[in-house]
């Protein structure tokens, strides 16, 4: 009896130890079910999280930094723009930031890329060349100028135009709003865990001076495997966490910049059809071609000819005037 009692216990004891692992093993692949893997990082993501891209015009002026949420970008773009300063567009795939900015204006060079990407753009303002091709339907956008209802909104800790931002919640209620619908593709490169392209040299820090009173320089983080991201000699933050911008791919681009004739404020046009440039990724330089159009976007080779390959986390692309200087040490 003693005997039977015990071969009972024991065979609901294996059931409901099988019980439990069948519920663990549903719990997990459930979980499996639902992640995803960013395409622009690399990252594992909730699907649900996979969100339109969004390219916003960040203001980069000295009375602007430090921004909010940059750390966030997936992908960021550095230009030039009139006066020596320059401007960053910041797109963000499944960041979704509660505070960005501060928001400033459009330029069609920062169109062509962000409509390259199949992203909605979001700027206050824009020059008229911009406004041209707002007026052709050119790319899905909202300007803070034009737009009421509580989507944009002004700190108090910083005097106009400096202090202009919004949320990622809002935005995303205005294009659902106007009828916007989430881009199926949109353009992204191979992405690997380890330097994979023809490099030819290695480097530690890189100055890139993109006018007579601007530059940004990078130091390699070879503990972090980043780039750390300075403006002039001050470390960039984010003013959101405090933490210090990086790169963990950083990509700079060579273009031919000119001043548009009869502007009153000096705006430029900028071609970066094809140019050279450079690929740094743990402390390795590599040299790359690079074309573009608005269907593929940047599309960058080594010197052997391979597509290039970034490594999992974040790029910034740095978009150089030819009279700009680049030093890698």
């Amino acid at each position: 009896m003693g005997r039977k009692r015990h071969q009972c216990r024991r065979i609901l004891k294996s059931r409901k130890l099988n019980k439990l692992k069948k519920e663990e093993q549903n719990k997990v692949g459930s979980i499996n079910s639902n992640t995803y893997i960013c395409k622009l990082t690399g990252e594992t993501i909730y699907q649900k999280d996979e969100h339109q891209l969004i390219a916003i015009m960040i203001n980069n002026e000295p009375g602007a930094i430090p921004q909010s949420s940059l750390s966030q970008a997936e992908y960021l773009y550095e230009a030039l723009i009139e006066g020596g300063a320059t401007r960053i567009m910041a797109i963000y795939h499944h960041n979704y930031p509660k505070k960005v900015g501060p928001i400033r204006s459009a330029r069609p060079y920062f169109m062509q890329i962000a409509k390259s990407l199949n992203a909605y753009y979001v700027h206050c303002g824009g020059s008229p060349q911009a406004y041209r091709l707002f007026k052709q339907n050119y790319i899905p956008h909202i300007d803070a100028i034009y737009t009421g209802g509580g989507i944009f909104y002004r700190t108090s800790d910083r005097k106009a135009p400096h202090n202009l931002y919004s949320t990622m919640e809002n935005l995303l209620k205005y294009f659902d709003k106007k009828g916007y619908k989430k881009q199926q593709s949109y353009k992204f490169y191979p992405l690997t865990d380890n330097v994979v392209n023809k490099y030819t040299s290695s480097n530690s820090k890189v100055k890139i001076r993109f006018s007579g009173w601007y530059y940004v320089k990078y130091e390699y983080d070879p503990a972090k495997r980043v780039y750390k991201r300075f403006v002039k000699e001050k470390p960039h933050v984010d003013k959101e966490t405090g933490m210090q911008l990086f790169a963990k791919n950083l990509i700079i681009l060579v273009a031919k910049y000119d001043t548009i004739k009869n502007d009153d404020k000096g705006r430029q046009e900028v071609d970066f059809s094809k140019g050279k440039g450079y690929l740094l990724q743990e402390g390795k330089t590599i040299p790359i071609t690079y074309t573009f159009d608005i269907k593929n976007s940047f599309s960058m080779k080594d010197n052997d000819g391979q597509e290039i390959q970034l490594l999992k986390g974040n790029t910034w692309f740095e978009i150089v005037p030819q009279y700009g200087k680049v030093e890698i040490k």
